[in-house]
Protein backbone atom coordinates (compact mmCIF):
# COMPACT_ATOMS: atom_id res chain seq x y z
CA UNK A 1 0.00 0.00 0.00
CA UNK A 2 1.14 3.28 -1.05
CA UNK A 3 1.82 5.87 1.61
CA UNK A 4 -1.41 8.48 1.34
CA UNK A 5 0.75 11.88 2.55
CA UNK A 6 1.54 14.94 0.85
CA UNK A 7 5.16 14.90 -0.88
CA UNK A 8 5.08 18.16 -1.87
CA UNK A 9 4.65 22.05 -0.55
CA UNK A 10 1.26 23.18 0.58
CA UNK A 11 -0.76 24.20 -2.92
CA UNK A 12 -4.42 24.82 -4.16
CA UNK A 13 -4.31 22.10 -6.65
CA UNK A 14 -2.75 19.53 -4.67
CA UNK A 15 -5.50 20.71 -1.79
CA UNK A 16 -8.74 20.09 -5.23
CA UNK A 17 -6.77 17.10 -5.91
CA UNK A 18 -7.87 15.42 -2.84
CA UNK A 19 -11.62 14.69 -4.68
CA UNK A 20 -9.92 14.52 -8.13
CA UNK A 21 -11.96 13.94 -10.71
CA UNK A 22 -15.34 14.68 -8.38
CA UNK A 23 -15.66 18.02 -8.54
CA UNK A 24 -18.60 19.75 -10.49
CA UNK A 25 -17.36 23.61 -9.97
CA UNK A 26 -14.99 25.16 -11.76
CA UNK A 27 -13.14 27.23 -8.73
CA UNK A 28 -12.73 31.13 -9.33
CA UNK A 29 -9.97 32.73 -10.94
CA UNK A 30 -8.12 34.18 -7.68
CA UNK A 31 -7.48 30.38 -6.88
CA UNK A 32 -5.37 30.78 -10.48
CA UNK A 33 -5.28 28.33 -12.98
CA UNK A 34 -6.82 25.14 -11.39
CA UNK A 35 -8.15 21.96 -12.77
CA UNK A 36 -11.63 21.36 -10.69
CA UNK A 37 -14.98 20.66 -12.25
CA UNK A 38 -16.44 22.59 -15.29
CA UNK A 39 -19.80 24.37 -13.92
CA UNK A 40 -19.52 27.88 -13.50
CA UNK A 41 -21.24 27.89 -10.12
CA UNK A 42 -18.97 30.37 -8.38
CA UNK A 43 -20.01 32.86 -11.16
CA UNK A 44 -23.38 31.99 -11.11
CA UNK A 45 -25.82 35.03 -11.98
CA UNK A 46 -28.51 33.32 -10.23
CA UNK A 47 -27.18 34.80 -7.35
CA UNK A 48 -27.29 37.94 -8.48
CA UNK A 49 -30.76 37.89 -10.10
CA UNK A 50 -31.91 36.48 -6.38
CA UNK A 51 -30.46 39.19 -4.67
CA UNK A 52 -31.73 41.76 -7.36
CA UNK A 53 -35.22 40.12 -7.56
CA UNK A 54 -35.72 39.23 -3.21
CA UNK A 55 -34.60 43.86 -3.55
CA UNK A 56 -37.61 44.32 -5.25
CA UNK A 57 -39.63 42.20 -2.49
CA UNK A 58 -38.05 44.78 -0.18
CA UNK A 59 -36.15 42.22 1.25
CA UNK A 60 -31.78 43.08 1.00
CA UNK A 61 -29.59 40.01 0.52
CA UNK A 62 -26.75 42.49 2.30
CA UNK A 63 -26.83 42.10 6.27
CA UNK A 64 -29.31 39.17 5.94
CA UNK A 65 -29.01 35.72 7.59
CA UNK A 66 -29.22 33.08 4.86
CA UNK A 67 -30.34 29.47 4.83
CA UNK A 68 -29.01 27.86 2.27
CA UNK A 69 -29.68 24.27 1.61
CA UNK A 70 -27.72 22.25 -0.68
CA UNK A 71 -24.68 24.08 -1.30
CA UNK A 72 -22.92 21.16 -2.83
CA UNK A 73 -19.09 23.10 -3.09
CA UNK A 74 -19.74 26.30 -1.80
CA UNK A 75 -19.91 27.85 -5.22
CA UNK A 76 -23.41 29.48 -4.32
CA UNK A 77 -22.50 30.43 -0.30
CA UNK A 78 -19.68 32.55 -1.99
CA UNK A 79 -21.60 34.33 -4.08
CA UNK A 80 -23.98 35.53 -1.29
CA UNK A 81 -21.09 36.29 0.97
CA UNK A 82 -19.36 38.64 -1.82
CA UNK A 83 -23.13 40.00 -2.01
CA UNK A 84 -22.89 41.12 2.23
CA UNK A 85 -24.87 38.09 3.54
CA UNK A 86 -24.75 39.02 7.06
CA UNK A 87 -24.45 35.13 7.37
CA UNK A 88 -24.98 31.60 5.92
CA UNK A 89 -25.79 28.58 7.31
CA UNK A 90 -25.51 25.79 4.79
CA UNK A 91 -27.10 22.26 4.84
CA UNK A 92 -25.53 19.30 3.29
CA UNK A 93 -25.85 15.83 3.01
CA UNK A 94 -23.78 14.17 0.42
CA UNK A 95 -20.83 13.63 2.91
CA UNK A 96 -18.02 14.55 -0.04
CA UNK A 97 -19.80 17.68 -1.12
CA UNK A 98 -20.01 18.71 2.34
CA UNK A 99 -16.02 18.07 2.62
CA UNK A 100 -15.69 19.85 -0.63
CA UNK A 101 -17.41 22.40 0.87
CA UNK A 102 -14.92 23.02 3.89
CA UNK A 103 -12.18 22.74 1.57
CA UNK A 104 -13.10 25.10 -0.38
CA UNK A 105 -14.07 27.67 2.82
CA UNK A 106 -10.69 27.09 3.77
CA UNK A 107 -8.94 27.67 0.25
CA UNK A 108 -10.49 30.72 -0.43
CA UNK A 109 -11.14 32.20 3.16
CA UNK A 110 -14.59 32.45 3.60
CA UNK A 111 -16.06 34.38 6.52
CA UNK A 112 -19.57 34.38 8.20
CA UNK A 113 -19.99 30.61 6.71
CA UNK A 114 -21.37 27.71 8.70
CA UNK A 115 -21.31 24.50 6.48
CA UNK A 116 -22.95 21.97 8.55
CA UNK A 117 -23.35 18.14 7.37
CA UNK A 118 -27.19 16.42 7.47
CA UNK A 119 -30.18 16.46 6.22
CA UNK A 120 -31.94 19.74 5.66
CA UNK A 121 -35.57 18.62 6.04
CA UNK A 122 -35.41 17.22 9.71
CA UNK A 123 -33.19 20.57 10.17
CA UNK A 124 -35.39 22.19 9.41
CA UNK A 125 -38.31 20.42 11.60
CA UNK A 126 -35.79 20.73 14.69
CA UNK A 127 -34.96 24.33 14.57
CA UNK A 128 -36.51 27.12 16.87
CA UNK A 129 -35.07 29.97 15.48
CA UNK A 130 -35.88 31.77 11.75
CA UNK A 131 -33.71 32.76 8.82
CA UNK A 132 -34.07 35.94 7.12
CA UNK A 133 -34.17 34.46 3.45
CA UNK A 134 -34.18 30.61 2.32
CA UNK A 135 -31.76 29.72 -0.81
CA UNK A 136 -32.62 26.79 -2.48
CA UNK A 137 -31.03 26.36 -6.03
CA UNK A 138 -31.51 23.11 -7.61
CA UNK A 139 -32.67 21.33 -4.32
CA UNK A 140 -36.60 21.21 -4.80
CA UNK A 141 -36.89 18.40 -7.72
CA UNK A 142 -34.52 16.19 -5.46
CA UNK A 143 -36.95 15.61 -2.62
CA UNK A 144 -39.79 13.22 -2.17
CA UNK A 145 -42.18 15.12 -0.02
CA UNK A 146 -41.84 18.26 -1.76
CA UNK A 147 -44.60 19.94 -0.86
CA UNK A 148 -43.41 19.47 3.06
CA UNK A 149 -40.29 20.83 2.23
CA UNK A 150 -41.60 23.93 0.99
CA UNK A 151 -44.06 23.83 4.34
CA UNK A 152 -40.56 24.06 6.62
CA UNK A 153 -38.84 26.74 4.37
CA UNK A 154 -41.34 29.10 4.25
CA UNK A 155 -42.05 28.14 8.24
CA UNK A 156 -38.31 29.16 8.98
CA UNK A 157 -37.85 32.07 6.61
CA UNK A 158 -38.99 35.21 5.91
CA UNK A 159 -38.48 35.09 1.88
CA UNK A 160 -37.08 32.27 -0.47
CA UNK A 161 -35.21 31.94 -3.65
CA UNK A 162 -35.65 28.87 -5.79
CA UNK A 163 -34.36 27.34 -8.35
CA UNK A 164 -35.66 24.07 -9.98
CA UNK A 165 -36.70 22.30 -12.90
CA UNK A 166 -40.46 21.04 -12.85
CA UNK A 167 -42.50 18.12 -14.78
CA UNK A 168 -43.84 19.71 -17.99
CA UNK A 169 -45.86 17.68 -20.32
CA UNK A 170 -45.20 19.86 -23.06
CA UNK A 171 -41.17 19.38 -22.57
CA UNK A 172 -41.89 15.58 -21.92
CA UNK A 173 -43.91 15.36 -25.30
CA UNK A 174 -40.71 17.16 -27.47
CA UNK A 175 -38.49 15.01 -25.86
CA UNK A 176 -39.19 11.67 -25.36
CA UNK A 177 -36.05 10.10 -24.39
CA UNK A 178 -35.91 12.03 -20.98
CA UNK A 179 -36.85 10.73 -17.65
CA UNK A 180 -38.17 13.80 -15.94
CA UNK A 181 -41.18 12.45 -13.97
CA UNK A 182 -42.44 9.70 -16.16
CA UNK A 183 -42.75 6.81 -13.66
CA UNK A 184 -45.97 7.26 -12.49
CA UNK A 185 -48.15 10.53 -10.85
CA UNK A 186 -49.77 10.27 -7.86
CA UNK A 187 -52.31 12.90 -6.02
CA UNK A 188 -51.15 13.94 -2.69
CA UNK A 189 -52.42 16.07 -0.03
CA UNK A 190 -50.23 18.02 2.64
CA UNK A 191 -50.86 20.71 5.43
CA UNK A 192 -54.01 21.12 3.87
CA UNK A 193 -52.75 21.05 -0.04
CA UNK A 194 -54.07 18.82 -2.83
CA UNK A 195 -51.26 18.98 -5.38
CA UNK A 196 -49.96 16.50 -7.96
CA UNK A 197 -46.32 14.61 -8.22
CA UNK A 198 -44.71 12.94 -11.02
CA UNK A 199 -42.09 10.15 -10.10
CA UNK A 200 -38.64 10.34 -11.26
CA UNK A 201 -36.47 7.18 -10.77
CA UNK A 202 -32.40 7.59 -10.85
CA UNK A 203 -31.50 4.41 -11.23
CA UNK A 204 -30.06 1.80 -10.29
CA UNK A 205 -26.40 1.96 -9.91
CA UNK A 206 -25.65 5.39 -8.59
CA UNK A 207 -22.10 6.51 -8.92
CA UNK A 208 -22.32 8.38 -5.20
CA UNK A 209 -18.97 9.90 -5.90
CA UNK A 210 -20.72 11.85 -9.09
CA UNK A 211 -24.06 12.06 -8.08
CA UNK A 212 -25.61 14.91 -5.71
CA UNK A 213 -29.33 13.92 -5.96
CA UNK A 214 -31.17 13.41 -3.06
CA UNK A 215 -31.07 10.64 -0.14
CA UNK A 216 -33.51 8.29 -1.80
CA UNK A 217 -33.16 6.02 -4.94
CA UNK A 218 -36.36 8.80 -6.44
CA UNK A 219 -37.95 12.20 -6.16
CA UNK A 220 -40.53 13.26 -6.87
CA UNK A 221 -41.24 16.46 -9.17
CA UNK A 222 -44.04 18.85 -8.84
CA UNK A 223 -45.66 20.82 -11.36
CA UNK A 224 -45.20 24.61 -11.98
CA UNK A 225 -48.52 25.93 -10.45
CA UNK A 226 -48.52 23.71 -7.79
CA UNK A 227 -45.11 24.76 -7.13
CA UNK A 228 -46.12 28.41 -7.04
CA UNK A 229 -49.53 27.16 -5.32
CA UNK A 230 -47.54 25.72 -2.64
CA UNK A 231 -45.90 28.70 -1.42
CA UNK A 232 -48.84 31.05 -1.70
CA UNK A 233 -50.72 28.36 0.33
CA UNK A 234 -47.54 28.72 3.29
CA UNK A 235 -47.66 32.50 3.09
CA UNK A 236 -45.72 33.53 0.49
CA UNK A 237 -47.97 34.78 -2.18
CA UNK A 238 -45.66 38.20 -3.22
CA UNK A 239 -43.60 36.11 -6.00
CA UNK A 240 -41.38 37.22 -9.26
CA UNK A 241 -41.13 34.29 -11.30
CA UNK A 242 -39.10 33.38 -14.46
CA UNK A 243 -39.49 30.24 -16.84
CA UNK A 244 -36.48 29.35 -18.27
CA UNK A 245 -35.08 26.35 -20.83
CA UNK A 246 -32.88 23.28 -18.82
CA UNK A 247 -31.92 20.43 -21.15
CA UNK A 248 -33.08 18.00 -18.03
CA UNK A 249 -36.51 19.84 -18.03
CA UNK A 250 -38.20 23.37 -17.84
CA UNK A 251 -36.89 25.07 -15.16
CA UNK A 252 -38.16 28.17 -13.15
CA UNK A 253 -36.47 30.32 -11.11
CA UNK A 254 -38.48 32.55 -8.32
CA UNK A 255 -38.66 34.42 -5.35
CA UNK A 256 -40.97 35.03 -2.81
CA UNK A 257 -42.29 36.25 0.06
CA UNK A 258 -44.99 37.40 2.38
Amino acid sequence: MSSPYATQAPSAQQTLDLFKGKWASRMPGSLGNVEAGHAALFEDPRVDWAAAKLGELGIAVADSTVLEVGPLEGGHTHGLIRLGAKSVTAVEAHPEAYLKCLLVKELLGIERVNFLYGDAVPFLRAIGHDYDVGFACGFLYHMANPVEFLELLCRRTRAVFLWTVYWDEKFNAANPGSAAGTSGVSEHEHAGLRHTLHRHDYGGGINYGKFWGGPEAHANWMEKDDILGALAHFGFGRQIVELEANPNGSALRLVAAR
